[in-house]
């Protein structure tokens, strides 16, 4: 997104420089612009980051799930499931 936020300002900064001042509706889609980015980066920070605690959850349960099928082997006890 890095990119997308400088060709914005460039953008905003060529309008200005070619169509006079800029007005205070562009510069607050700009900024709304820029802030909507920031958040969508946040968004995606935050899902990456709950996907690798569902990754470790996951490794989790199948090291408790040996271990039982361990356990229950030694004592002699079917263990059904997947």
């Amino acid at each position: 997104m890095p990119m997308f936020r400088r060709f914005l300002l460039v953008a905003v900064a060529a309008l200005g420089a070619c169509g006079g001042p800029v007005t205070t509706g562009e510069t607050t889609l700009a900024e709304t612009l820029i802030d909507m980015s920031d958040a969508l980066i946040a968004v995606r920070g935050e899902t990456a980051l709950l996907q690798a605690q569902v990754d470790s959850l996951r490794e989790q349960m199948a090291r408790q799930d040996t271990v039982l099928r361990r356990l229950a082997s030694m004592a002699g006890l079917p263990m059904s499931g997947p």
